[in-house]
């Protein structure tokens, strides 16, 4: 009796299907033991019994494979590893390599979640069909195209041996721990010396022998990552002002040189976001916070097409990257928080994508990064608030109440400097003050918007007390913290904290004629021009004063003639308190048109958020002359 050979496939089909049946499609895919019940107790244990299927099938990688060996030997394409997240577990075949994230609703979703072995490459192709994603292995816009140009093209950014030895020991121990973008510090590490011994070894020689595992995208998205670092690092070196700039811009450059080479924005990666927010942080502290804030918008979407804003992306891929995507989007808010709380422009992230345990917003001994993780996410709500029902006092009641229920869950020598036993918890403590302080004055700003006080307003008063206490705090814990460290007067953000918080000092009425406060004005200009920002003629040099945005040096010249000019009238105001403050003179440093001087603001007039707006919100562009192409 002759079988026919399509029935005997089908019979063996089948036969292959119910000895699959016995194991859940996500043990199946771990080679892990399932006890066949639904949902089985492994993936109870792993925590993910929503996704305990026995009818998912597992593609076979023959296609794959075939795909792989047709490839020319010239192809750019990024190779597979276990770690890069753009390619989701579920498919094995070479289209994962092109996975763009999908929500929910999408056709492309829809059609994967019904699809069956009939329809299912016609599936895998429909990204491409629509029009959906990349289709470029190699980055369009520079000149190196084969194989041989990438690899020469990569030996002229390469970090070199003393140059690692040298500034990434900065970035390791001054930069990294108040703003730890790497998510995972012991693995980079270990890459790290990986790389030292391959240079150590000759493996860069040689233009013309292109070695495969450091010619592929991953492992060039990982040389960008490292480069991001040292960036950092030079920044805050000891080495003097005008080269610590050249050799942070320098690395910035081939930090980003080598990202194009990993082709980052067709094939995103987790080490080439990583290296992206550590570029934009750098342009950031060096003072180049416009381009930083329009960088991070990019980052943020290149995050989004990865799926790490949200956690039904990742379920299929391996726990260890769940781990690490989770860290990176916390890192993406907290990036985003800092920044929109400093220019008050809308966020972009979300952090409704991921579920976090109750819990973890209950814990105690919370650290500093964790606590600041939290911060921040408070400080999306403060950018963005859901609820428009109540008024803007409450709310910042409301805001004030949950920051201070996050202060009281930190560990104790966060909340108290006199616990502090090692010199880094006090670094910790001194930058947490300063953070918090400086949320403190942006929720209290609703009391600060009046000139005068709100009669039998008790809410109102509470917020004028506490906006009073935080900008004092926010000075003194940078006065403490620069004492110890370079780090507050490198880094953007606290430099904006404690020069926004001085100015309100000076021209808030609550606090103009402190004496207290009038001393902390003066040690904060002291701080400055004793530093990199030495000054001539009362105005901070060009060439010194660099490092500080435009922003903040105009910031910082108009505290200084607002001081000196209050000095001159203190004797004056004893007299008669109820004479005038006339508006200090700003400083154009830019000497651009397009707004309104400062010298011409009255702060009797408006309140001293507008004024400080009027401040640090100058136009860096004249936007009247767009209506021609000269």
């Amino acid at each position: 009796m002759s079988i026919r050979r399509d029935e005997a496939d089908r019979v063996l089909r089948l036969k292959s299907r119910e000895r699959e049946s016995h194991a859940c499609y996500p043990c199946r895919k771990r080679k892990v033991k399932c006890d066949g019940n639904q949902p089985c107790r492994t993936c109870q244990k792993r925590k993910h019994p929503q996704i305990c299927d026995f009818d998912i099938p597992v593609h076979s990688r023959r296609r794959s494979t075939s795909q792989h060996l047709a490839q020319p030997a010239s192809s750019t394409a990024p190779q597979a590893v276990t770690e890069t997240v753009d390619q989701p577990p579920v498919q094995n075949d070479d289209s994962s390599k092109n996975y763009v994230y999908s929500g929910d609703n999408s056709v492309v979703s829809i059609l994967r979640s019904r699809a069956s072995d009939a329809n299912d490459s016609m599936v895998r192709e429909v990204s491409s069909v629509l029009g959906l994603q990349n289709t470029l292995n190699s980055y369009p816009f520079m000149d190196s195209k084969t194989p041989s140009e990438k690899w020469e093209s990569l030996l002229q950014v390469l970090p070199q041996r003393m140059e690692i030895l040298k500034f990434f020991h900065y970035y390791r121990v001054t930069a990294y721990p108040y703003n730890p973008i790497l998510a995972d510090m012991d693995r980079f590490e270990a890459d790290l010396c990986t790389y030292l011994n391959a240079h150590a070894l000759g493996e860069f020689k040689d233009p013309g022998k292109i070695t495969d595992r450091w010619a592929t995208d991953k492992s060039i998205g990982h040389i960008s990552l490292l480069l991001a670092t040292l960036a950092a690092g030079a920044h805050y070196s000891d080495v003097e002002h005008p080269r610590r700039l050249e050799l942070a811009t320098d690395f910035a450059r081939r930090s980003f040189h080598a990202l194009r080479l990993a082709n980052f924005l067709f094939r995103p990666s987790l080490d080439a976001i990583q290296a992206l927010l550590i570029v934009g942080n750098t342009l950031q502290n060096t003072g180049q916070s416009d381009a930083a804030w329009a960088l991070l918008g990019t980052t943020v979407r290149l995050a989004q097409t990865m799926g790490l804003h949200t956690e039904r992306s990742t379920i299929h891929w391996p726990e260890y990257v769940r781990t690490k995507a989770r860290k990176l989007w916390s890192t993406v808010v907290w990036q985003d928080s800092l920044l929109c709380l400093c220019y008050d422009r809308p966020p972009i992230v979300s952090v409704t994508g991921w579920s976090f345990d109750h819990a973890h917003f209950e814990q105690n001994d919370l650290s500093y990064p964790e606590t600041m993780h939290l911060i921040c996410r408070l400080g999306l709500d403060i950018m963005r608030p859901e609820n428009l029902g109540i008024t803007e006092v409450d709310r910042a009641i409301e805001g004030l109440r949950r920051l201070d229920n996050l202060g009281q869950r930190s560990q104790h020598y966060l909340r108290n400097r006199e616990s502090c036993i090692t010199f880094q918890q006090n670094l910790e403590h001194l930058a947490l003050r300063m953070h918090t302080s400086f949320c403190v004055s942006v929720l209290c700003r609703p009391a600060m918007k009046q000139f005068q006080p709100q009669p039998l307003n008790p809410q109102a008063d509470i917020l004028r007390t506490r906006a009073k206490a935080g900008l004092i705090d926010a000075s003194t814990a940078f006065l403490d913290f620069q004492a110890l460290s370079v780090v507050p007067l490198r880094s953007w953000s606290m430099v904006h904290t404690v020069l926004s918080s001085t100015l309100l000092l000076c021209i808030w009425e609550e606090t103009r004629h402190d004496p207290e406060c009038r001393s902390l004005q003066q040690r904060v200009i002291d701080v400055f021009s004793s530093s990199d920002s030495r000054t001539t003629e009362g105005t901070p040099s060009e060439s010194d004063g660099q490092w500080l945005s435009a922003r903040h040096i105009r910031a910082l010249v108009t505290l200084r003639s607002a001081l000196d000019r209050e000095g001159d009238r203190a004797a004056n105001y004893q007299e008669d308190p109820g004479m005038g403050f006339e508006a200090a003179p700003g400083v154009d440093i830019n000497n651009q048109d397009g707004y309104v001087p400062v010298e011409m603001l009255d702060p009797f007039g408006i309140s001293p958020v507008t004024y400080l707006d009027s401040i640090m919100n100058v136009p860096l562009f004249d936007f009247t002359q767009e209506n021609g192409f000269l």
